[in-house]
């Protein structure tokens, strides 16, 4: 399955991100941060709808570290 993570550099902006993106109504799901990925906040957020990663990259929707994508080969970072 492929999906995009969004990784954050703290908690509080993690839980910020969930908060807007609930008023967004984006289809998402708060996960563990693959420790493959970074160490910096335990959660993430999974979004499988590259549009809805387009609105983030796009419009300054959220403050975020970094943002991969998963596919069957590891996890590629996105550029902003």
């Amino acid at each position: 399955m492929n999906y995009y993570i969004i990784v954050f550099k703290s908690t509080y902006d993690a839980m910020a991100a969930e908060k807007k993106l609930k008023e967004l109504n984006f289809t998402f799901r708060i996960m563990p941060t693959p420790t493959s990925i970074t160490m910096s906040c335990g959660i993430c957020v999974q979004i499988d709808k590259e549009e809805e990663i387009d609105l983030i990259l796009n419009n300054d929707t959220l403050e975020y570290k970094n943002i991969y994508y998963r596919d069957d080969q590891g996890y590629i970072l996105v550029e902003k």
